[in-house]
């Protein structure tokens, strides 16, 4: 390992974990519950709930479908049938409202719709883990950072709008849009405040399994799609006021050769954490590179060496495992049995643990072998939940539950390892780009787990088969990645060699 570049001797300066990275951190950790509580609402305000054709009876509720006679129960009105007398259904009753499937009839012809706008949803993130990542690596990460903010509130207010579910549907794209912008970004402006040492505390915490876990406990107690939008978009507002708090990374002037507005923002640091930093020019140090100065870099530079194709690659691997198992799980959740709210409070709650004891591991496994044991674990669980719904076994949706709910949790736990590794392995002129693309990688896997669940209805199992299969692929594929563990960040292209080669 070479010597510590400049940007992390003058953050060891500043304090290292001073009031300033604290606070930071604590701001922009509670922004992220407004991404949190727009990207999961999709998760309990798109469940099918039990419906009939109601086109001949005047039903209101499901229990007006059953009749008692003698001790025992009947049907009287034929549950989530399509047609009546071989003629096609009009007017439908529902067990539960306050769904979008309630209320745009989002059933037989059009069952399609949920599982469809939810990959809509996550094709907007991808456009903005793309866009953002590109953005801030060409203009600094604040612009793109709130911006994200804006597009957030107004996707959810015209969410909250919508008379039909194609306005609905885009409004979810515009979700998924600054959902990506903001997560893209996020990690980067963080890490690039910090020294290796707390990196994976910062990543690591569990702030979304947290505020889902919230998220959770409010759709239990609002009960209704449109004003869950509303919370959403409530929620955003006094998040802009975080610009005045939140400033550009003074690490990404250093990279692009502004050595004066970087010295403005570090003199604020020292000022917050009283350290008196008497020199500061000299300590920022213009990295040498063999790249011009006014070159603009772009996703092209992700390929620029052999080491840098190998880590890309093999990073994409991961990132494509991740969108697909965690989405896929996600959203299987409104089918595994029991009540919607409180599985997906379930499945949220074991990631807190799970980013937890995530840390606790990458500090003393590394990044590289705590990813290996995660896709082993939920590889064994894919398989064994695919096999036990293929042969319907006894008790299936006890194990269904309990293995889906293990798999989620390690790959809960996956997350704060592949992200800090891929944070570390990318030098600070393409970090946010190179996140960015991951990202979209990631969330090409998102976009084929709710299809997943969709088939899991007609093809039993494939869901659990296909997410066991590509993580095993994935153990293999880590062995390739360098390891990261206490590295320091680099800034130029030609400091990337500075990362540990893998075994």
């Amino acid at each position: 390992m070479s010597d510590n570049p400049s940007p992390d001797r003058i953050i060891e300066d500043l304090g290292g974990c001073g009031r300033f990275q604290v606070r930071m951190s604590i701001v922009v950790h509670m922004m992220k519950t407004l991404v949190t509580f727009s990207v999961t609402s999709m998760i309990i305000i798109s469940p099918t709930p039990k419906w009939w054709c109601d086109d001949e009876s005047k039903y209101k509720n499901i229990s007006s479908c059953v009749q008692h006679e003698n001790g025992t129960q009947t049907i009287v009105c034929t549950l989530e049938s399509c047609s009546v007398n071989w003629s096609a259904c009009n007017n439908y009753g529902y067990s539960e409202t306050g769904t979008i499937v309630e209320e745009f009839n989002l059933v037989c012809n059009q069952d399609y719709i949920p599982s469809t706008v939810m990959t809509l949803q996550v094709a907007g993130t991808l456009a903005g883990n793309l866009l953002a990542g590109q953005i801030s690596d060409m203009f600094g990460r604040k612009p793109p950072f709130f911006t994200s903010i804006v597009i957030l509130i107004v996707s959810n207010l015209i969410g909250f709008l919508s008379f039909n579910w194609i306005m609905f549907a885009v409004a979810r794209v515009l979700v998924g849009l600054g959902a990506g912008c903001f997560l893209s970004v996020q990690y980067s402006l963080l890490s690039e405040f910090s020294l290796a040492k707390w990196r994976s505390w910062i990543i690591g915490f569990p702030s979304w399994p947290i505020q889902a876990c919230v998220f959770a406990l409010l759709g239990w107690l609002i009960q209704d799609w449109r004003h869950i939008q509303l919370l959403c978009c409530l929620l955003g507002v006094p998040c802009l006021l975080a610009w005045f708090v939140i400033p550009e990374s003074f690490r990404w002037y250093i990279a692009h050769d502004k050595p004066e507005k970087a010295e403005v923002i570090i003199r604020r640091i020292a000022a917050f954490n009283k350290r008196q930093l008497y020199h500061v020019g000299h300590l920022i140090e213009k990295p040498k590179s063999t790249t011009p100065s006014f070159h603009k870099y772009s996703v092209i530079d992700m390929l620029s060496s052999k080491l840098l194709i190998r880590i890309t690659l093999l990073s994409a691997l991961n990132w494509f495992a991740l969108g697909l198992v965690s989405y896929g799980l996600a959203f299987e959740i409104q089918a595994l049995s029991g009540n919607v709210y409180l599985n997906f409070f379930l499945f949220s709650l074991v990631g807190i643990p799970s980013k937890g004891i995530g840390i606790w591991l990458q500090n003393r496994l590394g990044r590289r072998l705590l990813t290996m044991v995660c896709y082993a674990i939920v590889g064994i669980c894919g398989i064994i939940v695919g096999t036990v719904q293929s042969i319907n076994a006894e008790n299936r949706d006890i194990l269904t539950n309990t293995f889906a709910l293990i798999a989620y949790a390690i790959i809960a736990l996956a997350w704060g390892p592949i992200q800090t590794m891929t944070i570390e392995l990318y030098p600070t002129v393409i970090r946010n780009v190179s996140f960015g693309t991951l990202g979209v990688v990631g969330r090409v896997g998102a976009m084929v787990g709710p299809q997943l669940v969709y088939l899991n209805n007609y093809v039993t199992g494939l869901l659990y088969f296909v997410c066991g299969a590509v993580s095993f692929i994935c153990v293999a594929g880590c062995v390739g990645l360098p390891e990261t563990k206490d590295s320091n960040l680099s800034d130029k292209l030609g400091e990337t060699k500075n990362v540990a080669t893998p075994v």
